[in-house]
């Protein structure tokens, strides 16, 4: 994958920022300020032999536990795949992937420094580490849309992701999605929150330059949406995909929130 160059980046970072404030329906989202780009921590995770979920997450209680003494709590979540791009010639790498949001990039960078130096964080990843193999990426995460009352109140949903490269200028692209955005409010279809997310740090085989993530609070929601572009919507994604952006196409992960700071 090529990597944005950093000017591409800011450019994308500062259209989307400056025109954000029309386009969600709250700035603040469990305790983020979503007007705002927020790091995304993305650990991609196999248990080790021998290692049940329930071990895993006996460690993770503890982590949440030493977040919160240290002022460093993120919002953290599990996703699992229901509907995957995997087959037998391409199985699901992983166990479970996590991630982990924060809107202060320096105390999320002051939250690292403090895991691996200090003696109950270096102890805690010590402990992580034997139970887990994780792979950890960093990335940009942008908020588009979100009904903040469903997002704040559901522990339980689906988030499905397409992975694309642009084919246009950022402003075309922009104006794409604010377009977008406009439909959705009009139009949600069982929608409750899409997003954007840009990998920074350790994402060179990324499967694209940036994903979307579209939020829904069931599967039937999921599916009504479907419905929706089965019944005309496809001429929408038909456009999408030949004038603006190559993407891979959607899989469906369920997600769990496990901490709200």
């Amino acid at each position: 994958m090529t990597l944005f160059k950093p000017a591409w980046l800011g450019a994308i970072l500062f259209g989307i920022f400056a025109s954000f404030a029309a386009l969600a329906d709250d700035h603040m989202l469990n305790g983020m300020n979503i007007t705002k780009p927020f790091n995304v921590q993305a650990n991609l995770c196999k248990l080790n032999p021998g290692v049940s979920e329930e071990d895993y997450d006996e460690m993770l209680d503890d982590y949440f536990d030493w977040a919160k003494k240290n002022s460093v709590e993120p919002v953290f979540v599990r996703q699992k795949p229901v509907f995957s791009h995997a087959n037998a010639n391409n199985p699901w790498p992983y166990d479970f992937v996590e991630f982990l949001a924060m809107d202060d990039y320096e105390r999320w960078g002051k939250s690292w420094d403090m895991w691996l130096t200090s003696e109950d964080g270096a102890a805690l990843n010590e402990r992580w580490q034997s139970l887990a193999m994780c792979n950890v990426k960093q990335a940009h995460g942008l908020v588009l849309y979100a009904d903040a009352e469903a997002m704040q109140s559901d522990d339980d949903r689906y988030v499905s992701w397409n992975w694309c490269t642009p084919k246009v200028g950022w402003e075309q692209l922009e104006q794409k999605h604010s377009d977008y955005v406009t439909d959705i409010k009009n139009y949600s279809a069982g929608m409750i929150g899409w997003a954007l997310m840009f990998p920074h740090t350790g994402g060179a085989d990324s499967p694209g330059e940036f994903a979307h993530l579209a939020i829904y609070p069931d599967i039937e929601s999921f599916m009504k949406r479907r419905k929706m572009e089965a019944n005309g919507g496809w001429r929408g994604l038909r456009e999408y995909y030949q004038t603006y952006a190559d993407c891979s196409g959607e899989q469906l992960m369920s997600e769990t929130v496990m901490l709200r700071p």
